[in-house]
């Protein structure tokens, strides 16, 4: 068993993250905007600050054995394009990433999305256009950014490009593939999006790797 660090525990997949984590019996440190949001309990600790803040993620890495980065730029209280124009992802990963050297903590898994960076090439032809809409076009630059930020970073890193998030809770096959090929469905549950990060923190298989996943059928 591991302890998790986890940057952006109260938001949607984040939460979900933290669940499956504890439920594997990892212990958990969850740094949070807002720690209303997120309950403590038994091998949680909520820790209130900003992912950009060097000395709160400083403070919040101590013990931690792996980095999950869950943040998003749609989160409900933060717009997509006060978040993307500040760079919220990239940055937080430039923090994280600084902290994790300095403390030899080597596994770092990020959240990110499909469109970013070279899985633009998995989005069907009749949807990349919606990569290019004014107010998402700076979300994923800050994807992409972080993209880069992760693979110069010279840590064990994985990137999951999930495709759309849906709330769907019941558990179907998630298909992993490189970018390239378009992915098995268009949608994916964030209970299956959280299950494969958690896979992913404990798996060497995918040190080094930016997969596309998505979800498939019940009967798959």
């Amino acid at each position: 068993m591991a302890h998790l660090l986890v940057l952006g525990g109260s938001g949607r997949t984040g939460r979900l993250v933290i669940t499956e984590a504890l439920r594997r019996g990892h212990t958990v440190t969850a740094l949070v905007r807002d720690a209303d949001r997120v309950v403590p309990g038994e091998r949680l600790t909520v820790l209130q600050g900003s992912p950009l803040d060097p000395e709160a993620v400083d403070a919040a890495s101590r013990g931690a054995q792996a980095v999950i980065v869950a943040l998003s730029n749609s989160a409900p209280d933060v717009s997509p394009d006060q978040a993307a124009a500040a760079g919220l992802v990239s940055s937080a990963v430039q923090t994280v990433t600084d902290t994790m050297r300095s403390r030899g903590i080597r596994r770092i898994v990020l959240l990110s999305a499909l469109g970013s960076t070279d899985s633009i090439r998995s989005v069907p032809w009749a949807l990349r256009w919606t990569t290019r809409v004014p107010s998402l076009r700076p979300v994923f630059r800050d994807l992409g950014q972080a993209d880069a930020e992760l693979r110069r970073s010279g840590l064990d890193w994985t990137i999951v490009r999930p495709t759309l998030l849906s709330t769907r809770t019941r558990r179907r096959p998630v298909y992993a593939t490189a970018p390239g090929p378009w992915p098995r469905s268009l949608t994916i549950g964030r209970t299956d999006v959280a299950d494969y990060i958690v896979n992913a923190v404990e798996s060497e298989a995918l040190i080094g790797e930016a997969p596309v996943i998505s979800s498939g059928t019940a009967a798959d």
